[in-house]
């Protein structure tokens, strides 16, 4: 794809070109953006799974378009690309040198800590600490004596650990929803896809995804963009000439409250006075897609963006990235202050370029243009680590309506407590991924001694079953329920690996709390792909 553009030409990004944002080649999740995390994936997840594949290059092959072997640890590239993972390989430890001394001073600290005994004064450790994390870590004791650290995140963020170096955006028409899993496979160059060097938080990343809505000459995009004369070349085949002036067009607030469902756990809320969006995950757009609601058809202006947690399928980047000078002011769960576990998503969305974000803890509420936003506790999910998530109620309209994500009535008590303090909750949206990874699938990466398969699989990411369901919908008196989450859109498979099966544990789960929600007189459905919804 090379042709000579027409630099004053007005024209806007072509609905059907996906733009991907990669951290050394690597699909760019939460994980990535925070420097501790970041070099315990790089170590342990991205080098092990390339080294991997230069060893049998076909078995990957194999397994990758192996339904059983789904999400697993397999890179998904057709042809042998083996030259090119060697060469990703060597550019990536050179380029992550200090993220991986970072990871093995993590390694040599804990079992530095180990060794403590306990209530001895941890002071006199500070000098023993390994040089990548001098500065950068506080020693503490638990309330059971057992020594631990914790992260000064700002810091790092503040650091070499945090260059934005290896950030880049990959642009490629998209002809189909499925896409090779992002946490098993880089995106290497091809004929179809450009990749430009440019930071997140870069303005000229802006100023490309405004062209969704009003055209722009071409010239001022690659000027914005500071591409060279022969990146613009590459680029300017994922535009299209825009034939109406370079002015938006204005999208009318519905006369009428409504909610609009886009997919997975992603759901608008607007009136007259404001919009919310709830993790946002856009659909593509490409000809012969079908039916389904797109970013074109969100309002101008998102006053809230509501992320329940930092999970790959929750916290979207791409999506964000592509709304970025739509979004007034988006909400996070507030962190656990320094824990691995628990990277800060404010910090991270911040290093990425998001000018407003807030954390909101268990309970805190704002004020919004559409009503009152509360933070909800939210359990489970999360292989029993402590992990910073949160549920969000939106009372709006004379309605409240609880996106609670992937909570699990673990504890029924809790949200009879929830109950007294938030009140009745009409509308409820949950998922219920009842047989969820397991624990290692996602946070593998970040334990010094990974668990034993059997405690791994025990320990799962599970959202609630049938019992669970109707429990939290009894337990918050709610007139209407919708299951979602259920990760079975096809264009969520590169970022779950989960596709629908009737016979699946889960779905015979929503379907039976679906039928048990009618006998009660509880308006309930298992929502799939995009619709709207009555408030």
């Amino acid at each position: 794809m090379n042709t000579t553009p027409n630099t004053r030409q007005p024209v806007s990004l072509r609905s059907d070109v996906v733009v991907e944002p990669l951290i050394d080649h690597w699909y760019a999740w939460s994980h990535l953006l925070s420097p501790g995390t970041a070099a315990r994936n790089i170590a342990r997840r991205q080098l092990p799974i390339m080294t991997s594949y230069l060893e049998a290059p076909a078995v990957h092959q194999r397994s990758s378009r192996t339904p059983a072997l789904a999400g697993g640890p397999f890179m998904d590239l057709g042809a042998d690309r083996s030259a090119d993972v060697e060469a990703l390989i060597e550019a990536t430890r050179r380029r992550a040198a200090r993220l991986l001394a970072f990871d093995t001073a993590v390694d040599a600290l804990q079992e530095l800590l180990a060794k403590a005994g306990p209530g001895v004064p941890l002071e006199g450790l500070y000098p023993l600490v390994p040089e990548p994390l001098q500065g950068y870590v506080e020693l503490v004791y638990d309330l059971q004596d057992n020594a631990s650290f914790r992260l000064i995140e700002a810091l790092l963020y503040r650091s070499d650990y945090a260059s934005t170096d290896g950030q880049s955006l990959a642009l490629e028409p998209l002809r189909a929803d499925r896409r090779p899993f992002a946490l098993s496979t880089p995106r290497l160059d091809t004929d179809e896809r450009t990749v430009l060097p440019v930071p997140f938080h870069h303005p000229g990343v802006d100023v490309m995804f405004s062209t969704l809505r009003t055209p722009r000459p071409f010239g001022e995009v690659a000027e914005a963009l500071e591409l060279t004369s022969d990146t613009a070349r590459k680029l300017a085949p994922y535009f299209t000439a825009a034939d109406a002036p370079a002015t938006a067009t204005r999208k009318e607030p519905p006369k009428e409250p409504r909610i609009r469902y886009l997919g997975h756990a992603c759901v608008l809320a607007e009136n007259d006075q404001g919009a919310i969006l709830v993790d946002p995950l856009l659909p593509p757009a490409f000809p012969g897609a079908g039916p389904r609601l797109v970013d074109s058809d969100l309002p101008d202006y998102i006053d809230h963006v509501l992320i329940t947690h930092g999970h790959q399928d929750h916290l979207v980047l791409e999506s964000l990235l592509r709304l970025r000078t739509r979004i007034g002011t988006i909400v996070v769960p507030r962190s656990d202050a320094g824990s691995l576990q628990d990277p800060s998503l404010r910090l991270a969305l911040e290093a990425a370029g998001f000018p407003r974000v807030i954390e909101l803890g268990e309970l805190q509420q704002i004020e919004t243009a559409m009503g009152r936003l509360t933070a909800v506790p939210f359990f489970g999910e999360h292989g029993d680590l402590a992990i910073s998530k949160s549920a969000w109620l939106l009372e709006s309209d004379g309605r409240t309506v609880l996106f609670a994500a992937d909570t699990s009535t673990i504890d029924p008590a809790a949200y009879a407590h929830v109950r007294r303090a938030i009140g009745k909750v009409d509308v409820l949206f949950l998922g219920m991924e009842c047989e969820g990874a397991p624990l290692t699938w996602l946070y593998g990466p970040l334990f010094t001694h990974e668990p034993a398969r059997e405690v791994a699989v025990r320990r799962r990411l599970n959202g609630n079953d049938d019992i669970g369901a109707m429990a939290l919908a009894e337990a918050l008196g709610c007139d209407r329920a919708y299951v979602y989450a259920m990760g079975h859109e096809p264009w969520v498979w590169y970022l779950t690996t989960t596709t629908f099966d009737e016979n699946a544990a889960p779905v015979r789960a929503a379907e039976r709390f679906v039928a048990a929600c009618r006998t009660r007189g509880i308006e309930a459905q298992r929502l799939h792909g995009s619709c709207d919804l009555p408030w």
